[in-house]
């Protein structure tokens, strides 16, 4: 039988993987979001690229807080882009090299992605499985604590039974209080 100790450490356990979960769950919307931001990202340099072939393009472009700037590229070469080469390191590329870049970088979030939803499935079955083996063992410590004590044994034949019936009036009379007055011993009333 499971001990209440043992019960305890099994819900501080369940509650430990559910919070790691819900952090994977949070870390899984924050890429989810990256990944978003990536694709409009591809896009826009591809229509770019696509633009330019037909000697002019233009876009519009979220400079953020609801602003958007119109973009116009008169010449048919292409533009160029800055881009966060890393370590907060950007230079200056060619819109097919930013979206290779680009492309690059969501394909390595895509994999992270993958990885935490894979890691988040197989927690959600480790939570099953610890959840179940706590709630059977709770719900035995409970059975047991809730069964009626045991039948004391009947003592062996020859021997007089105890009494069980109820105290008598002797037992519930008050008794006489001694005075300690004559001799120095204390006594239990004293």
């Amino acid at each position: 039988m499971v001990e209440r100790s043992e019960l305890q450490r099994m819900a501080r356990t369940i509650d430990a993987h559910r919070k790691q979960l819900d952090d994977i769950h949070t870390q899984i919307e924050r890429l989810t979001k990256v990944i978003e931001e990536h694709n409009v990202t591809t896009g826009i340099l591809s229509h770019l690229q696509k633009g330019v072939k037909s000697g002019a393009t233009s876009a519009r472009l979220s400079i953020g807080s609801g602003v958007t700037l119109r973009y116009t590229h008169p010449e048919t070469e292409q533009g160029t882009a800055l881009i966060d080469l890393g370590s907060g390191v950007f230079g200056e590329k060619p819109w097919d090299e930013a979206e290779t870049i680009t492309r690059e970088r969501l394909d390595g979030i895509e994999m992270l992605q993958k990885e935490l939803k894979e890691q988040s499935s197989t927690l959600e079955e480790k939570i099953t499985v610890l959840a179940e083996a706590f709630n059977e063992a709770a719900s035995n410590l409970t059975e047991a604590t809730q069964q009626p004590p045991t039948q004391p044994v009947p003592a062996p034949s020859g021997e007089p039974e105890p009494s069980e019936e109820p105290a008598t009036d002797e037992s519930q009379r008050r008794p006489t209080r001694r005075s300690s007055r004559r001799s120095k011993e204390l006594t239990l009333d004293d």
